[in-house]
């Protein structure tokens, strides 16, 4: 098997990136906890733990180039991209290097080269490598931050992920019989997939594995040959995590998915559950169990850095947010309804409507919200709302003004790139310092925009963009006909330039 420490090294991981450990983000929760949060317009540094193939930090680094990132990793392939991005995309403020965590750990003297970092991230290895390697992550991560520093920590957890324990025992079991990689998932499918023709008793003791199965056709290979390829691959209890951390100093702060640091989300019965538990970690496992938790997004602090309470709602209340909801599509959904962790919630629709509509088209700070809103709804409904809102990318922080221009300029290359091939799906949004998805025919509609200007013929750009990748458009798995093929690339050029274009345009994508 291709292994190290137990982590799966046949293959590089996805090109992914990830809305919630973004500077944003994590101030507005360091603020909800009256913590003081690393300043988003100054010149902070981060550290990614585990950094992939580096695209997450080259757009974070692009939409905040007064700061200073470095991404660690011991796969010497995502090491080789992210820096071939970050030299292409003429990134200058990140770098990254290749390191065992293991080895850094016994290694003396500073963790980054720099000394001490405002943030460090790592993103869903936790549960993915193998006990001793995790204790170094911790480790690593208080070694790294200052103090008062933020440890943004995501990793898979229990309950979520009881049913799939099966499955990836079985790819395990087949990989040490000398199948690796895809070979080992794809065997493991077809047995799986002959248990459930069988009226296996695990499907009925276990629905939520059906899902599971059903989702494996429709996400990444490279993300599944990783989630389920590791020896040590281990879902955890969120409550023995919280308590490593803290005995390491590092002090859990809230989740990163700022909605669910809001228990007004949540049905009564789980409320009233939550109110029963004393101890915060207790708190934290009976939250997962009530909302069948599969995977957590942990923000700590090295030694907590107090704002008083007025400091932190006068800070709070300085912060702007950007509505991205126009009236088509609040029209085209019908309603308010916010797709969470334990399932939807719906939402008031005329508080919603009320709420954007004083939000209107640009940045509106909460103190200008509160002012226009009815006195009835409080501050914690105001910001639950627009956590709610932020949850579905809806709305978004905007941070102080910085220099567009490097966020822009990769944009550009991810388009050329994603044109001649390579799998990315996300930009850097300068304006919010956040990322947002991408697909395919967006990139390919941005990159025609970008080499033709704004009066290009989008469907026959699209059209030739696809067709240079060797894609036939498709409807049912079978080709579509000319008609059809024509208007389906109207449609999709026309949606471009009339939804997802204005709102790229706002958030100074492009």
């Amino acid at each position: 098997m291709t292994q190290r420490h137990g982590y799966f090294t046949g293959a590089g991981y996805s090109f992914g990136a990830y809305r919630e450990p973004s500077p944003e983000r994590l101030a507005f929760l360091s603020l909800l906890r009256s913590h003081r949060p690393p300043d988003p317009a100054g010149p902070f540094q981060l550290v990614e733990l585990g950094c992939g193939q580096g695209l997450h930090l080259c757009l974070q680094a692009a939409n905040y180039p007064q700061a200073r990132f470095l991404g660690l990793d011991f796969h010497a392939d995502h090491i080789a991209h992210g820096r071939s991005l970050a030299a292409a995309a003429g990134l200058g403020n990140v770098s990254f290097l290749q390191a065992d965590f293991l080895e850094l750990d016994t290694s003396p003297g500073d963790v980054v080269p720099w000394g001490e970092a405002d943030l460090v991230v790592a993103h869903g290895i936790l549960g993915w490598v193998s006990p001793p390697v995790g204790a170094c992550l911790l480790r690593l991560a208080e070694r790294a931050l200052r103090p008062g520093g933020l440890f943004y920590l995501s990793y898979n957890t229990l309950p979520g992920w009881l049913a799939a324990l099966p499955f990836q025992h079985a790819v395990r079991s087949l990989q040490s019989q000398g199948n690796d990689g895809l070979p080992a998932l794809q065997a493991a499918r077809q047995l799986f997939q002959g248990l459930r023709e069988a009226k296996s008793q695990l499907f009925e003791a276990q629905p939520g594995l059906v899902r599971r199965l059903e989702s494996l056709g429709r996400l990444d290979p490279a993300y599944l040959m990783h989630e389920y390829g590791h020896s040590q691959w281990q879902p955890l209890y969120s409550n023995q995590v919280i308590d490593q951390a803290r005995q390491l100093g590092l002090s859990y702060l809230g989740n990163a998915s700022l909605v669910e640091n809001f228990d007004g989300v949540l049905p009564a019965a789980f409320r009233s559950q939550l109110q029963q538990q004393s101890d915060p970690l207790l708190r934290e496992l009976v939250r997962d169990l009530l909302t069948n938790q599969a995977f957590r997004r942990d923000v700590y602090a090295k030694g907590l850095d107090p704002l008083w309470p007025r400091d932190a709602l006068a800070r709070i209340d300085q912060m702007r947010v950007l509505n991205l909801l126009d009236a088509e599509a609040i029209a085209e959904e019908g309603c308010f309804r916010f797709p969470l962790s334990f399932g939807d919630v719906q939402g008031n629709r005329d508080w919603f409507l009320r709420l954007i509509e004083r939000l209107g088209d640009q940045p509106r700070s909460v103190a200008e919200l509160r002012q226009q809103l009815p006195a009835t709804q409080s501050r914690p409904e105001l910001l639950q709302n627009l956590a709610l809102l932020l949850s579905r990318d809806a709305a978004v922080i905007v941070p102080p003004e910085r220099d567009a221009g490097p966020g822009q300029r990769l944009n550009a290359h991810l388009a050329a790139c994603v044109a001649a091939g390579a799998p990315y799906r996300a930009v850097a949004c300068p304006l919010s310092g956040n990322v947002r998805p991408c697909t395919d025919v967006d990139f390919l509609a941005l990159h025609a925009l970008h080499q033709s200007g704004p009066q290009v013929d989008l469907s026959v750009a699209i059209e030739e963009g696809l067709q240079a990748l060797g894609r036939q458009m498709q409807r049912n798995g079978q080709p579509m006909a000319e008609a059809e093929r024509r208007a389906e690339l109207n449609q999709l050029s026309e949606r471009f330039r009339r939804r997802t274009l204005p709102i790229f345009q706002r958030l100074r994508v492009l």
